[in-house]
This record gives C-alpha cells, sequence and structure tokens, in this order.
C-alpha cells in the first residue's frame, strides 16, 4: 500500500476511533499489521502484558482474520477475556484488507463475570475489580453493530478513492473535515450543533448558493436550519409530502429537480430554479432532507453529499438512542427511588399511604386516592386518598362497574382522559372539587386478578396528563400491587419461618436450619477454594446441674449459652442449638488459629459471666468445651467435618473439660 494510503486511512483511524470510542487497527489478509491502534484499551494492553494474554491474543486475532478474509463478511467474536472485537474486512481490487476494533463488553455483567472466574489467569487483582470499571469499553448491541456497519462503509469508501483516483484530493479533505468536525462535538448533545456544522461545510466547501435542513414532522417537512442567499424564504418554507418529495421517500435516493411547476406545486419561492433532495435516512426511512437550492453539483460531490447525509443520519440515530437511553435511566432512577418508598414491611395503612403519595409525586398532581377490595369482594373502599376529607374514606363504597373506578376495576384496562366532560368514553360533568377534567385510573393487577384501583387527577400545572403520565404510573402500580400483596402475607409467613429455624427456648437457630446453612458453606467453600470452621459447645457437667437445681434453671444457662456466644462471634457466623445442651457454629471464612481465638472468648466469657448462684451444684463455675474441625484440612463432606469437631471435642471432655481441642488425627 502506498505511504499517501496509508497516511489518508491513518487519518481515517484516528477520527473513527475518537468518534466511535473503539481501538482500531488495518491489517493485511496474512495479519500484517498496516495500522496499529491510535488508542490504547488500556485493560486489553494489562491483559496482553500476561504470559497467558500475550500468547492467547496474537493467536486469536491472527486466526480470526484469517477467516475473516477468507469469508469476506464482518465477525463480531469473544476475546478470550470475554470482550467483542469486531473484524471488518474491505476489499477492493482483488485485495482484502481487515479492521480490527475491540474489545467492547456488552453489559458491565459480561465484564464482572470474565474478572471473577478467569482474571487471576491473566495477573488480575480480584480486588481491583472496581477500579476497572471506567477504563473498559462497554456499549448496546445494536449500537456496536451501526458502529461496524459506518465503519465498514467509511474504510471502503476511502480505499475505493485510493485505488481508482476517482476521489480528488478535495474530496478526501472535505470528508476529512465534515468527519472531524463530528468527532469533536459531544453526541450526547442536542442535534442543534450538526445542524451547524452540515450547514457550514455545504456553504464554505461546496459553495453553494442556497441549503437548508429539514426533518419530518405532522406530515410536513420543517426547516431546522437555513443559509446562503435565500435563508429568510426558506426558513418558513414547509414542503408536503407530494411531488418530488414523494419520491425521495419513495426511493431513498437523492432527486434533482428544475420543473418551475414542481416548484409552484410545493409552494417555492419564484427565484428557485433548481433543487438537490438528499435524503437523511434513520432507520431504512427517510427521517430528514438536505435542500440545496439553485447550486451545480456534479456526480462526484453529490455522492460526498449523500455521504455526509448518511452519517448525519447515524449520528442523529446516536442521538436519538441516547435521549431515549437517558430517559429510561431517568425513569428507571425514579421508580427505584419509588419503590423504596413503599417496602411491604411497612404498616398497611402506612404502606397505602406511601403508594398514594408517591404515585401523586409521580404525576405531579394534587389529588388522588387508592381503593382496594374489601376482604367480602363486594366493594372497592378507600385506603388513602388526598383531596378527600379523612372522616369520608370509610363511608365511601363502590361496587365493581359502578363509576369511573368501577369500571376499570371490572375491565382490568387503565383509563387516562383529557376532558372528562369531551370524552365520550365517560362523558360526564366535572365535579367542582376538581380543577382540571383530566385524570389517570389505573387498575392494581396480580395475574389475572385485579385487586384495587389508583386515581389521580388535577395536574399541579393545570395541564393535561401525558401517556408518560400514565407509562410511568403503571410501572410504579407493578411495584406497588407486589407491596400490597406480600405485605398481607408478611407478618405470616415471617412468623412461620421464624418457628420453622429457630429453638422456642433460646431463640437460636435450630438443627435443621444449621443442617441447611451447613451444607451451603460446604459448597461455596469447595466452589471458591475457601476454608471454614465447624465448632461444638457443649456445657460441662449438664446433667448434674440441671438434677441438683432443676430444669428452669438448666433452661437459663441454656440461654445464658446462646447470648454468651453471640457476644463472641460475628454477624456472618451460624450459631445454632444441635441438641440438648450442645451447640454449633459455623465460621465462613475462618482458619483453625482465628476459630481457636474465637472459641476461647467463648470459653472464658461463659466461665466468668455465669454467676455461681445455685445452691446445691457442687462444681464452683460452670464452663463448657468446645471442638472444632476446619474445611477442607480436617474433612472434606458433612460427616467427616461433623465427626472429627465431635472427636474433638470428646478430647477437651476427657482432657479436663473446660478446655477447646482443635482436632489432629
Amino acid at each position: 500500500m502506498e505511504r499517501e494510503n496509508i497516511e489518508s486511512l491513518s487519518l481515517l483511524q484516528t477520527h473513527l476511533s475518537r468518534l466511535t470510542g473503539l481501538p482500531l487497527s488495518l491489517h493485511r489478509a496474512d495479519g500484517t499489521v498496516i495500522l496499529p491502534p491510535v488508542r490504547e484499551d488500556k485493560f486489553l494492553a494489562t491483559i496482553q502484558s500476561s504470559p497467558k494474554g500475550s500468547e492467547s491474543y496474537q493467536d486469536f486475532i491472527q486466526k480470526q482474520i484469517r477467516l475473516v478474509a477468507q469469508r469476506d463478511d464482518v465477525s463480531m467474536i469473544q476475546g478470550p477475556a470475554g470482550e467483542y472485537h469486531c473484524f471488518i474486512p474491505v476489499s477492493f481490487n482483488n485485495t482484502v484488507y481487515i479492521i480490527a476494533g475491540g474489545g467492547v463488553y456488552l453489559s458491565r455483567g459480561d465484564f464482572e463475570n470474565f474478572y471473577r472466574k478467569q482474571g487471576y489467569a491473566f495477573g488480575l487483582n480480584p480486588q481491583h475489580l472496581k477500579s476497572w470499571y471506567p477504563v473498559i469499553i462497554q456499549k448496546d448491541l445494536a449500537d456496536l453493530q451501526e458502529t461496524i456497519r459506518f465503519i465498514r462503509s467509511l474504510f471502503s469508501l476511502v480505499l475505493k478513492g485510493n485505488f481508482q483516483n476517482s476521489l480528488t484530493e478535495k474530496r478526501y479533505k472535505l470528508m476529512k473535515v465534515f468527519i472531524g468536525l463530528l468527532s469533536d462535538l459531544k453526541l450526547d448533545k442536542q442535534s442543534d450543533e450538526v445542524y451547524d456544522v452540515v450547514i457550514d461545510v455545504m456553504l464554505f466547501l461546496f459553495q453553494v448558493d442556497s441549503i437548508s435542513i429539514m426533518v419530518k414532522e405532522n406530515g410536513h417537512f420543517i426547516p431546522k436550519r437555513s443559509g446562503g442567499r435565500f435563508r429568510d424564504s426558506l426558513q418558513s418554507l414547509k414542503l408536503p409530502f407530494a411531488g418530488i418529495v414523494s419520491e425521495v421517500l419513495e426511493k431513498q435516493c437523492p432527486i434533482f429537480s428544475e420543473s418551475a411547476m414542481e416548484f409552484l406545486r410545493l409552494k417555492m419561492s419564484e427565484e428557485i430554479t433548481s433543487v438537490h433532495l438528499f435524503p437523511i435516512l434513520s432507520e431504512n426511512a427517510v427521517q430528514g432532507l438536505l435542500c440545496i437550492y439553485n447550486s451545480s453539483i456534479d456526480q462526484e460531490n453529490a455522492d460526498i453529499v449523500s455521504e455526509i447525509c448518511r452519517i448525519v443520519g447515524f449520528v442523529f440515530r446516536i442521538i436519538e438512542l441516547q435521549g431515549t437511553f437517558s430517559r429510561y435511566m431517568q425513569e428507571m432512577d425514579i421508580l427505584n427511588t419509588a419503590a423504596e418508598k413503599i417496602t411491604p414491611m411497612k404498616e398497611p395503612d402506612v404502606l397505602y399511604e406511601a403508594i398514594l403519595e408517591t404515585s401523586v409525586h409521580l404525576a405531579a398532581a394534587e389529588k388522588g386516592s387508592l381503593m382496594l377490595i374489601d376482604s367480602d369482594e363486594s366493594y372497592l373502599t378507600i385506603k388513602a386518598a388526598r383531596g378527600i376529607h379523612r372522616r369520608l374514606l370509610g363511608e365511601i363504597k363502590i361496587r365493581e362497574g359502578e363509576g369511573i373506578a368501577g369500571r376499570v376495576f371490572r375491565e382490568g384496562i387503565p383509563l387516562i382522559v383529557e376532558d372528562i366532560e369531551k370524552d365520550e368514553g365517560v362523558f360526564t360533568k366535572r365535579k367542582p372539587k376538581y380543577k382540571t377534567g383530566s385524570f389517570i385510573s389505573i387498575p392494581l393487577k396480580i395475574g389475572d386478578q385485579t385487586i384495587g384501583v389508583l386515581n389521580i387527577s388535577d395536574k399541579i400545572s393545570g395541564e393535561v396528563f401525558s401517556k408518560d403520565d400514565l407509562i410511568l404510573l403503571r410501572s410504579f402500580a407493578s411495584y406497588a400491587t407486589i407491596a400490597l400483596e406480600r405485605s398481607n402475607y408478611y407478618s405470616l409467613v415471617g412468623r412461620l419461618r421464624e418457628l420453622s429455624i429457630t429453638d422456642s427456648l433460646t431463640g437460636l437457630f435450630n438443627r435443621r436450619y444449621f443442617e441447611d446453612r451447613f451444607f451451603e458453606e460446604l459448597q461455596r467453600s469447595k466452589r471458591h477454594g475457601l476454608s471454614f470452621s465447624l465448632a461444638m459447645i457443649d456445657v460441662d457437667d449438664f446433667k448434674l446441674f440441671n438434677d441438683t437445681e432443676g430444669h428452669l434453671a438448666g433452661d437459663e444457662i441454656l440461654k445464658s449459652v446462646a447470648y454468651g456466644a453471640k457476644e463472641c462471634l460475628r454477624v456472618i457466623d451460624v450459631f445454632a442449638r444441635f441438641g440438648g445442651e450442645e451447640f454449633v457454629v459455623i465460621m465462613p471464612q475462618t482458619t483453625r488459629e482465628e476459630a481457636f481465638m474465637v472459641a476461647e472468648r467463648i470459653r472464658i466469657w461463659f466461665k466468668e459471666r455465669i454467676l455461681p448462684t445455685w445452691n446445691t451444684y457442687p462444681r464452683e463455675h460452670l464452663t463448657v468445651s468446645i471442638g472444632i474441625a476446619t474445611f477442607p484440612y480436617d474433612g472434606e463432606d458433612r460427616k467427616e467435618l461433623l465427626r472429627n469437631a465431635d472427636k474433638a471435642l470428646y478430647r477437651a471432655k476427657m482432657e479436663g473439660k473446660d478446655k477447646v481441642v482443635l482436632w489432629t488425627d
């Protein structure tokens, strides 16, 4: 490849890398690097600096380049680090070049999955995971695919020009300037900056007489920016979908006309003698027009303008997607914040008020009511309201199908009304207490069953409710319905669960719960290569204490064990009553030595804190013996660990009691 060609492609590569955010490199079909990346991917650079990464990526890139060159089709392949690389073949005159770009993660979850599972093999520190979040490249799949098509198109265009010599130096400079100007824009801004760039390029570099950019709106093309001699008159021109405009819409290709009758039909100024209409496409539909008036444009320049329009359409699509994404994220933040306010653990009345208050706030409204079906499922009753006196709440009961709320309840379909007095579906007179006739009524549904209705009215601004208000409230209503459903069962389920997993005397977890957690911890430790310790605790001479002091006193001692051990344990430790006077403790991620220190604290606490208030028991102190076994050193399955912890406890008993013993063979 000639030096001039490499330099031109290098400039394009630089601008595209800046515009797309992707490190791009250019290769021959045999894998030889023509242009290395101009942007360094710091994460991949770190991966490739490891022995395994260097070898893996060298083989990966070479292999994919050879495959893509044979197929002559774009490929998007996951690399050794789970990221996606695009391999884009561009060819001319039987010569194939490969553009390689990446690596891109489609989600943070993909990155975290690789990092946690395979990162150590590439020399990555597990503790540095979060520090890589700002560094990795993450893109939406559709956006990435569109970017790849964009890159391929531009590289093909430049290659074709270089080899055919049909694109003059002027054409290249024009494209470079335009792409450079676009790459300097922040695409999170509005479209106005893009309009300005296009107008300036056309006027300054193409020397056109007059120009306007128009967008589709309400059955017409409306001017957004105009420039040149007829700027003022063009800014007020609206083009209907007729004549040559219809032809552009149908064929999606540029149209040139010098027909005075056509201009008259489109209500253009008499001063217009010619027009070039270039479609601006987005998602395979004409969304705008670049209109050039009273100017001579040869085919070469027309091709450039068409390409500029294509790029503009792509940029507009990015702006649109970013706007949609921003609105989506904003709504998600709003809903997440709202959902936090209606946790089902609240008292029912508090939950009702929270649901209504949050709904009214989301819709920026003044009034509202939350209605639920009563226990015998014959009436809707108001559980919370704004704009209705509290004393009236219990008096208002609505049957299914009665009024607007009753109809929404029966049909299970949301209702949004701009004016209650004009809407044919509900036509009724607005009550004086309401400032506007606009309202929203949403059924609260669990599956196919409707349990209530949420009514919102009177926007604070005095405006009508919009579809966006309805969408936001419906999303929140889903959270609210779940909260209502769970609140009905939360207390009962919580109590039943507590009874099923706790010991009634000590309040500790029971043996069944211990067995479940023991199995979970065993599996988790095996999977992640962790250690954990199991301690068995037994009250020394407890039968003698029961016989001399009575069972009630013995129960108090068991409660003291539970209290004392909790004082010495962490929140993550699982402390359970194993049976009788015997207790067990699971200490996750704890070594033998650490477990020994914890057990010693329990033994000392019990001996020193239990005051000798007994009358007949012949011992000066009450003590405990403790046996410890640690996974995987003292056993790798449930039975072995329990057996060895029990044997260690037995040794403690045999060696004089009041002692902690670590299991050894």
